[in-house]
């Protein structure tokens, strides 16, 4: 059995007379929680701790407020830890959020600095996403997975998660933050796509895809799959719809997802989560804008089990759903939620028990 922390940040005014009370502030509920829970405890002095989270995209507005982020970073300050706030980049070559430089002027954008998170942001992948340890795993869809570097290097990750709905994986919990968040390109695209991009008879030849190629894999209007990356930047340039790329359906990328969040865990074990059930919105935060949340804010809990606080905050969602707010179904119909944390403790990475324990 699993514990699991949580702190419900709806206020309950007990004094309606009074203005003034600080303890009722979402912000200093997770401070109490993260000092209740013990779950900085494994922090050592001049441990290089990352912060994991995820700083949406251009037009977002309903990510992770930063001063959670700045919260969590003072806590690790406080117990000797050097922290600093990561992400990684994203599929593609072009766009702002597929390179480093890019996803830091996306992070300024929203409201992410040295400044407001009170600690340095490294993208752990590197500029443009290949900075990575590659390590081997069993699965029954992926032998292999990319591991951020600065995510395998670090000594514990702390994974602080906007808890949402997701378009293919049902939902975006701690398993999605781990297993899409900390791996870099290669592992992204094996996520979402079987094989390798192909060139197909609509080339025109117009040379973009063989320019942009940073590993020089288009040969006679070919890719060479010995050295493809899998970044999608080919496809991304591509006027005419020249590449060819075999994307999965939702059930397979959760599971997919699991696995790589294995791979992640096998390259370092010193992870620990927390789940924030605010703003819950019917989609990723890497959508280029946000919908209004589906409930009303839940609460933060935190665990050392990705896998318990996963569910955890699955089953608070579908009970708060169920009293006068709009089910999950209404807006992706054709996922499982419930079979990326299955696969997840098949895998081994996590149970599905849990106790909650809540913090006041």
């Amino acid at each position: 059995m699993e514990k699991v922390y949580f702190t419900d940040v709806r206020a309950e005014v007990t004094e309606p007379e009074k203005w003034f009370q600080p303890e009722l502030s979402a912000v200093n509920k997770l401070k109490r929680l993260l000092d209740s829970s013990g779950i900085l405890d494994s922090i050592l002095p001049g441990d290089l701790v990352a912060v994991k989270t995820h700083f949406g995209d251009l037009g977002t507005t309903r990510t992770l407020r930063s001063v959670f982020i700045r919260t969590v970073v003072e806590k690790i300050k406080e117990v000797g830890g050097k922290p600093f706030v990561t992400e990684t980049t994203g599929l593609g070559l072009t766009r702002p959020r597929c390179t480093a430089i890019g996803r830091l002027l996306i992070a300024e954008t929203n409201g992410y600095t040295q400044q407001t998170l009170a600690a340095p942001i490294v993208i752990a992948d590197g500029l443009l996403g290949f900075d990575f340890v590659k390590t081997d795993v069993d699965g029954k869809h992926l032998k292999s997975v990319y591991v951020a570097k600065a995510i395998a290097e670090a000594d514990v990750v702390v994974c602080c998660t906007h808890f949402k709905l997701h378009m293919v994986a049902g939902i975006g919990g701690s398993i999605k933050n781990v297993g899409v968040g900390c791996v870099a390109k290669p592992s992204k695209f094996d996520i979402h796509a079987q094989g390798y991009p192909k060139i197909n008879d609509k080339c025109i030849k117009c040379d973009e895809c063989v320019k942009l190629c940073p590993v020089k894999a288009i040969e006679d209007y070919r890719i060479v799959e010995e050295r493809c990356l899998k970044c999608l930047g080919c496809e991304e340039v591509c006027r005419y719809g020249a590449i060819d790329v075999s994307w999965l359906p939702g059930k397979i990328i959760s599971e997919r997802i699991a696995e790589c969040a294995k791979g992640v865990l096998s390259v370092n074990k010193n992870f620990v989560y927390i789940n924030f059930l605010l703003d819950i919105s019917p989609h990723c935060d890497c959508h280029p804008y946000s919908d209004v949340p589906v409930v009303r804010d839940v609460g933060i809990l935190t665990s050392k089990d990705l896998v318990a606080i996963d569910l955890a905050s699955v089953e608070l969602y579908e009970k708060e759903s169920k009293i006068g707010f709009i089910p999950d179904e209404k807006y992706w119909p054709w996922t499982d939620p419930h079979r990326m944390i299955e696969y997840a403790e098949e895998l081994g990475i996590g149970k599905r028990s849990y106790r909650i324990i809540e913090i006041e």
